[in-house]
């Protein structure tokens, strides 16, 4: 499971982007009011977001988020617990006051964070582009879910859930497979959309290569008997 925290970076900027809004306010950190809007739609953007880059379907993230953390398969329990939204709030709401003090101390306007910041949102972009592109290849018929989930249930004779849960968690593991298998056509099918012009001056495999010791370390001396 890839781990969100560059996604909850960005739910902090987005927070930042108040319009107008008279819902009720949960809290004041400094000058800036969290609302019940602000919260819930850094939540449901935060669904959004998670179920394009995992490759979860809403739907089932929202069931997942609904069920007791034991009653969920291990590879979704981190993603169960970061979004009962007790947890994302107080996540939520630390990024807020961590900016809030970032911006204070004049370390968002330093050049150096500003690169990590524009990394971060190319890498952002690209995952979800490239989910995006992977979602639209991905097929799952009844019967390969039914077929998943009674392999699922001979592996763990504990799981024990209805068919229609047992398939919706047997989906979930198909999805994740099928990107597996669609992930590496999707990104050479990028790279044939993208015009690439070289410069044959430019040495790159030279200037990639792991840079040599200048010197060779001298032997250790060896001890006096």
């Amino acid at each position: 499971m890839k781990k969100i925290l560059p996604l909850f970076v960005f739910l902090a900027s987005f927070a930042f982007v108040q319009c107008s809004d008279s819902s009720p306010v949960i809290e004041t950190l400094d000058n800036h009011k969290i609302t019940v809007k602000d919260f819930e739609a850094a939540y449901d953007t935060a669904l959004d977001s998670i179920s394009r880059l995992q490759n979860i379907e809403k739907k089932t993230l929202l069931e997942f988020i609904e069920k007791d953390i034991n009653e969920v398969p291990p590879n979704f329990q981190d993603l169960n617990y970061q979004l009962q939204k007790k947890n994302f709030y107080q996540t939520y709401r630390q990024m807020i006051m961590t900016r809030l003090v970032a911006e204070k101390n004049g370390y968002i306007s330093r050049p150096d964070v500003a690169e990590v910041i524009k990394q971060v949102e190319m890498q952002t972009i690209a995952q979800m582009y490239v989910s995006e592109q992977v979602e639209k290849k991905i097929q799952i018929t009844d019967e390969q879910a039914l077929a998943e989930c009674e392999r699922m249930r001979k592996i763990d004779r504990n799981l024990n859930l209805t068919i229609d849960k047992c398939k919706t968690f047997a989906k979930a593991n198909l999805k994740q497979m099928q990107t597996r298998e669609y992930l590496p056509l999707v990104v050479e099918r990028i790279k044939e959309e993208v015009s690439i012009k070289r410069n044959e001056k430019f040495d790159l495999d030279a200037y990639l290569a792991p840079k040599k010791k200048t010197e060779e370390q001298a032997p250790a001396p060896t001890p006096n008997n």
